[in-house]
């Protein structure tokens, strides 16, 4: 009990000397709680009565968010805990204050406990009292005890746990330093330097040119950011508390921390030596081990900026070398406080260059060996593979409902699409067997890439794809790699065997494992003409599964033939049900989700369809009324072509042909340029009709092997909707519009080179 009243005394007495602390922690969370409250209140007192629902709400919203996520108040618990920590230890920073101290007849557990302890109660008791008097303000103006309910004991907790952890922090980094200001910048490297290294090592992936982030890398990279800090896992903790979650988790996790943090504090303050007060470290120890972890991660970081600006190794080595220099001689200056010293401890710095050194040219060149890595064939259970990004329209994911406010302030809700990855959709239902052709392939992005390290490509390649690819291996263990791909003449042949592969279509494709059961409507489009099958279950059915086994037999070499006719559209019964509910609400459109392409080779598709009484046009002289073509000025538009390095560039408007290569040019002829030519008797129609490609198509397939001049804009009328007002088309370059036809590409290959002259066709693009 004894024990007990004279450390209450010993922090009365404590309080007393620090009653300026006191004063500048009540006047801040007066002025970013109480004040703010008050006025809020303040003002929904005056206007009660004369908003609307939304208004309200929106008044009441701000009213709660100052007595819970309260961001003016975080930043003052933040600073005071500094605060707090600083003033109450800060004698341990003064030889004379050390001894006056130390010499008083208590003990020194009884002394750090009533410094400590206000450093926290006191705080809290302040806190609380805001808190209070806010309710008490709220509830005053009928704020409505149910708009408040627990948030604001809620956010006590948390705010309190957290500001203890982070307090406790600065008490041990004020006895782990002798000199406030170096305590001050331990305290902030507590508090950053987890995140920042972590931040450092995905920079450093990087150099990892195979490298791809999954969704869970990414999860493992944020758990080291959030847990190697007391700053970040508070900040962590505000942005996911709402007004009914509270992880007491983690808030057990925090105050475990917190009393983890207070036992090494106390230790400390009893090992440190009265002689530490004005020297940097209190423990000399610690200066080496600390030096170096912040001498080689801020090496790693000068040696990656640099690389980041001039791309080559000698800049590399450059910056990690100046790096450690720099970092290392710094944190000899205030080890010593003295700027003679700026070279001491070579061996350090030597110790340390070398490793930095050798870890920014480990990566550079690749001493891991991450990406020459090559699985052994037969320890692959199974793969999958993202190939170029080439389908882009299939629609992943499902609609899903959610709250909304409407304008008037009412509460309604609605359904949205909620997009799923591609990557991740594909890597969860592809099980390639087919395990050589997709190890050959990867081989190919092994060798590209060291003979890109080595700048020892020895062929221009004009066609490159990014693929990702996700082995499975028999052990369990999943591996990915992302590869840069040349397209030579064998990589499409592996690329054909692996997109003709019955396992590749079920893992890209989601309407192959649709079930006839959930299918409840057909729709099929072309162009702008949307139509509605008219189907029961037994022919719906039908269609489905036929359309899935011409799908599933469609292969790479009919793509470069073909291009689709039109889309067809299978809605399941969740779709279909979500577009219903939202048009009978006016609110977001879903039809236009999960279209798919029908290829005139479809011959089954294509005949139910027609029996179920959805009608097409083919492109030709019969059904196309007129083709325009709009020829650009040669001065607007150069086109784009690859280089002699092998790189895409795309010109610039407003460029003259003398600045354009050679190989892209054959002649200039003038007449015609910057001019629109309509066309629409019938031997050019059955010349240019058959050669037109609808863009939205093509991008659907863009294997196919088209041949578009680049300097023209093509717009057609069709006959059927020749009268009927159509969309805007804002296509040319030169600004200019029309508003009747649609816009398409024109294939070369389509038409006899012969003719090309008659309709300036020409130029030859590479």
């Amino acid at each position: 009990m004894t024990s007990k009243n004279l450390c209450f005394k010993l922090m009365k007495e404590d309080l007393k000397r620090r009653i300026w602390v006191f004063a500048l922690t009540i006047l801040g969370l007066t002025f970013t709680i109480l004040v703010p409250t008050a006025i809020k209140c303040s003002e929904f007192a005056e206007e009660a009565g004369t908003w609307g629902v939304f208004t309200r709400k929106r008044m009441v919203a701000n009213i709660v968010n100052l007595l819970g996520p309260n961001g003016m108040a975080v930043f003052i618990l933040l600073a005071a805990g500094i605060l707090w920590a600083v003033s109450g230890f800060h004698y341990l920073h003064n030889s004379k204050k050390v001894d006056f101290f130390h010499s008083i007849p208590v003990k020194r557990r009884t002394l750090f406990l009533s410094v400590y302890l206000n450093g926290i109660l006191v705080p809290a008791v302040i806190y609380l009292v805001m808190q209070v008097i806010s309710v008490a303000l709220a509830v005053k103006v009928h704020v409505g005890i149910n708009h408040i309910n627990t948030i604001p004991i809620q956010y006590f907790v948390l705010n309190m746990v957290y500001y203890s952890m982070l307090y406790t922090t600065a008490v041990v980094a004020m006895m782990l330093t002798g000199n406030v200001v170096i305590a001050l910048l331990g305290n902030m490297v507590f508090w950053a330097y987890g995140p920042a290294v972590t931040a450092l090592v995905r920079g450093y992936y990087e150099w990892f040119h195979t490298y791809y982030e999954t969704p869970e890398s990414m999860a493992k990279f944020y758990r080291f950011i959030r847990y190697t800090s007391p700053f970040a896992n508070y900040m962590y903790e505000l942005q996911i508390t709402g007004e009914d979650h509270l992880e007491f988790g983690a808030l057990l996790g925090a105050a475990l921390v917190t009393a983890a943090l207070a036992v090494l504090a106390y230790s400390l303050y009893k090992l440190r030596p009265s002689e530490a007060a004005k020297k940097a470290m209190a423990f000399p120890k610690t200066e080496m081990p600390v030096k170096v972890l912040l001498v080689i991660p801020m090496a790693l970081a000068f040696g990656m900026f640099f690389y980041a600006i001039r791309g080559r190794g000698f800049w590399l080595v450059f910056g990690t070398v100046l790096g450690v220099l720099l970092t290392h001689c710094m944190m000899e200056i205030i080890y010593n406080f003295d700027f003679r010293k700026l070279f001491g401890h070579r061996i350090h710095l030597g110790v340390c260059m070398a490793a930095a050194v050798l870890l920014s040219l480990a990566g550079y060149y690749d001493w891991y060996g991450y990406d020459s890595w090559l699985p052994d064939p037969s320890k692959v259970a199974s793969a999958s593979v993202v190939m170029g990004y080439h389908d882009d329209w299939v629609t992943y994911g499902r609609p899903q409902k959610e709250d909304t406010v409407l304008e008037d302030g009412t509460e309604g809700d609605s359904y949205y699409w909620s997009y799923q990855s591609p990557d991740d959709y594909i890597f969860q239902n592809m099980k390639l067997k087919d395990i050589y052709s997709v190890t050959e392939i990867a081989k190919k992005g092994v060798w590209a890439d060291e003979a890109r390290r080595k700048n020892q490509l020895p062929v221009t390649y004009n066609e490159w794809e990014w693929w990702v690819i996700r082995f499975q291996m028999n052990n369990g263990k999943v591996v990915y790699r992302n590869y840069s791909i040349p397209m030579d003449e064998e990589s499409r042949e592996l690329r054909d065997v692996i997109h003709d592969n019955t396992e590749y279509k079920q893992g890209v494709y989601p309407l192959l494992s649709q079930t006839a059961s959930d299918t409840v409507a057909v729709n099929f489009q072309q162009y702008d003409n949307k139509q509605k099958a008219r189907l029961d279950n037994e022919q719906t059915a039908r269609l489905l599964n036929t359309y899935q086994r011409e799908f599933l037999g469609l292969t790479m070499d009919s793509r470069r033939k073909e291009l689709p006719l039109g889309t067809i559209q299978f809605m399941t019964r969740e779709h279909l049900e979500a577009e219903e509910y939202n048009n009978n609400k006016r609110y977001y459109n879903l039809e236009d989700r999960c279209y798919y392409p029908v290829y005139p080779s479809f011959t089954g598709t294509l005949q139910l369809l027609e029996e179920a009484g959805i009608t097409w046009v083919l492109l030709d002289e019969s059904t196309v009324g007129s083709v325009e073509i709009a020829y650009h000025d040669a001065g607007e538009y150069m086109g784009s072509y690859y280089d002699e390095y092998g790189n895409y560039v795309y010109a610039d408007y407003n460029s003259s042909w003398d600045s354009m290569p050679e190989m892209a040019v054959e002649e200039k002829t003038e007449a015609f340029l910057g001019k629109t030519v309509t066309y629409n008797e019938k031997e050019d129609l059955q010349v240019l009709a058959p050669a037109l490609c609808f863009r939205d198509y093509y991008t659907m397939n863009n294997y196919y092997e088209i041949d578009i001049p680049e300097y023209i804009d093509v717009t057609a009328v069709l006959k059927e909707i020749e009268g009927e007002e159509t969309e805007r088309i804002d296509g040319y370059r030169d600004g200019s519009t029309t508003e009747r036809g649609k816009s398409f590409y024109l294939d070369r290959n389509k038409i006899p080179g012969e003719m090309w002259g008659k309709y300036h066709l020409d130029y030859l693009q590479e």
